[in-house]
């Protein structure tokens, strides 16, 4: 029987963050642990709101089918001893598959286990489809519950695993799988399910539209409704949407509103004291002015709206008197005196105050500004926008709101009647604040921008924290593809071991305990910034191979690095490159494997082949290492290829006098040195 299966852990609220994990992971792992049983489904489809995780995939066996198996182990040479009995390697090969040595069998020279795998029933495989899948999810956050040590995102209180209409055994710390599935928390708190199938109309009329894109769509439709009524749109500036769509299950959209006096506030104050937290929707009027109203979603009954309402109201407004208060105070005092307060703020224990991290941020700023050629002006205003860059974290304000760090930054430093150059700057250093996000659009505020994101992996590196796996705590990954970002946005060289060693020796002037040495910093961090290059690259279709060929140029530069690899990308099927690798891969797989001269003697070239190749090398090696792009410096490359293949046509290499062998391999490891400019070709897979 071919019947639908129905795997779903009936949760207590999961984190937004949990189900969007869950959203995208769990049908893969479901489909994976079926096909390896050779249960392979159909079909997959994911369903995640805040109380379950469920997965339905359709087309699944009710039995697993017989298979022969032939598992292939050690030698036939190895199968015996000596005196003709079984070897050790024979016999645990032979143990391990459940057979006797003599049940062995050999297919060229190799021992091989014929095993007949029985036919076994779904049922037999579901507990270890709950486990995988359990054990697949890998959440941002887990914990435990009661006496088990199972971890998972939050609590697991039911289990239900349908094949068509029959409920299959396994369990999950203590709780047994059923046909009982929890409704809506209110509207219907539990239902029995006959059949897989009908898992989501059953639910549907529970009160719980499983289906994540449907509650996105029934969001978006309701706030339109309402916002219309308010002849408003409705605006969603902090994304709170792709977390509030995993905070309910079946939404209702419901307004409020605040005094008019509020609407004094700077838009940004506004707007976050909304959305932070209490998720909620601003609105706009015809002209994009904000309204003194907002929307927000709600998992409740309607005869609840007037409750709700008020409450949402309340909240809301003890948020923005707080921002009122805070603002005032803020502003009485200035950003000034707030930026001398912050030698009274701790930035790390081992890195000092956030008054000394402020002047490596102005010291920094100025060697990225001279290593750019940026104008004086810019220069200037980037040096003062790093000044006052984290003064705001002093703020009252940031203490309420720390989302409004930079901005808050930036209202200040106007009204100290700063140039608008510093201000917008002071905001634009926490740009881009993720992937694919906004970079800074002045100068002064990319230079800032660059420096606080070189001096925070340089300073966490240098104290040891370097992120492992998938922790990252600092957020230094990000940092690094933001350094990236601001680069090819604004094509500044960056000398990556030269700006690592001046933040490093500017920590070890402010006596920063540090735990490894420049050398030690550079290696780790040079390599840290340009994979998230190769990351970029990848994103763009160019190979591992490619990649990993320009790396073996040797540039620091990330902007460097990626010019190299898009070239090779770009020439991949060109003649010029496929005579360059033939070259210099003949000329490495011998160079890497003999004992050169120190340098190239001309008296020992004695073969006219050798010595046009000198020649050749004498000309054009200069001409690769300066010309203007990776595709000049291939063009004159493969000039030198006809040369380097007349060599191995007319000379034996490793000729029988040493002294002339290791000048010709000298004059080999010269060829492939002068290719460098263009990557390690020899990783080139063609």
């Amino acid at each position: 029987m071919i019947a639908p299966l129905l795997i779903e852990l009936g949760c207590e609220e999961l984190p937004a963050n949990a189900c969007r994990v869950a959203d995208r992971e769990a049908g893969a792992i479901v489909e994976r642990l079926l096909t390896e049983r050779r249960l392979a489904p159909t079909s997959v489809e994911v369903f995640v709101t805040p109380r379950r995780i469920a997965v339905l995939a359709e087309g699944v066996p009710a039995e697993q089918p017989a298979e022969t198996l032939v598992q292939t182990g050690p030698p036939e040479k190895a199968a015996r001893n000596a005196d003709g009995s079984w070897s050790k390697a024979a016999e645990g090969f032979a143990r391990k598959h459940g057979l006797s040595p003599e049940q062995l069998g050999v297919r060229d020279g190799i021992l091989t286990a014929t095993i007949e795998a029985p036919a076994e029933p779904l049922a037999a495989h579901a507990q270890a489809l709950v486990d995988g899948l359990v054990e697949g999810l890998q959440m941002p956050k887990n914990m435990r519950w009661g006496a088990g040590a199972l971890r998972f995102s939050r609590p697991i209180r039911t289990l239900l695993v349908l094949h068509g209409a029959e409920v299959l055994p396994a369990e999950v710390q203590g709780v047994a799988s059923s046909r009982t599935v929890r409704g809506h928390r209110v509207l219907r708190p539990s239902l029995d399910l006959d059949h897989a199938d009908d898992y989501a109309s059953d639910l549907g009329g529970a009160g719980v539209a499983v289906r994540t894109v449907d509650r996105r769509e029934i969001i978006e439709t309701l706030l339109t409704s309402l916002a219309t009524s308010h002849d408003a749109t409705w605006d969603d500036p902090g994304g709170v949407l792709k977390e509030v769509v995993y905070l309910v299950e079946w939404p209702r959209v419901i307004d409020g509103s605040f005094g008019e006096r509020y609407l004094e506030l700077p838009e940004r104050v506004l707007v976050t004291a909304m959305q932070s937290h209490q998720r909620y929707l601003p609105l706009r009027g015809p002209t994009g002015t904000l309204r003194p109203a907002f929307l927000t979603v709600v998992n409740s009954r309607p005869e609840a709206d007037a409750t709700v309402r008020s409450g949402n109201e309340r909240v809301l407004a003890g948020r923005l008197d707080d921002a009122v208060f805070s603002l005032a105070k803020d502003r009485a005092r200035g950003i000034e005196a707030m930026a001398a307060e912050l030698d009274r703020i701790t930035y790390h224990q081992r890195l000092g105050s956030l008054a000394e991290r402020t002047a490596r941020l102005m010291a920094l700023v100025g060697v990225l500004a001279d290593g750019g050629g940026v104008a004086d002006a810019e220069r200037s205003h980037a040096v003062e926008a790093a000044r006052l860059a984290k003064a705001d974290l002093a703020s009252t304000l940031v203490g309420e709101f720390a989302e409004l760090q930079g901005e808050v930054g930036m209202e200040y430093a106007r009204a100290a009647g700063l140039p608008e150059a510093v201000a917008l700057a002071i905001r634009e250093q926490y740009q881009p604040d993720g992937a694919g996000r906004p970079v800074p659009a002045t100068l002064p505020g990319a230079l800032l921008a660059l420096a606080d994101r070189f001096d925070q992996l340089v300073a966490v590196v240098a104290i040891g924290e370097r992120p492992t796996g998938s922790r990252d705590p600092y957020a230094l990954r990000r940092a690094a593809a933001g350094i990236v970002d601001i680069q090819a946005r604004y094509g500044l060289a960056l000398d990556l071991p030269a700006l690592v060693a001046e933040v490093h020796a500017l920590l070890v002037g402010q006596s920063a305990e540090l735990e490894l040495d420049v050398a030690a910093v550079q290696a780790s961090v040079v390599p840290f910034i340009l994979d998230r290059v190769d990351q970029a690259l990848g994103d763009e279709g160019v190979p591992i191979d490619v990649q990993r060929a320009a790396r073996g140029a040797g540039r620091v530069d990330p902007a460097e690095h990626a010019r190299i690899a898009r070239s090779l990308h770009a020439a991949a099927d060109s003649s010029e490159l496929a005579v360059v690798h033939a070259a210099v891969t003949r000329c490495s797989r011998i160079a890497e494997k003999e004992q050169p001269a120190d340098a190239i003697v001309v008296a020992l070239l004695t073969e006219p082949s050798e010595q046009a190749l000198a020649a050749a090398l004498a000309e054009l090696g200069p001409r690769i290492a300066a010309a203007a792009d990776p595709t000049a410096a291939l063009a004159v490359a493969a000039e030198l290829a006809p040369a380097v293949d007349a060599l191995f046509d007319d000379v034996m290499v490793l000729a029988d006098d040493p002294a002339v062998r290791a000048n010709r391999v000298r004059l080999l490891q010269d060829v492939v040195a002068a290719h460098r400019p263009l990557g390690d070709l020899t990783r080139l897979q063609r």
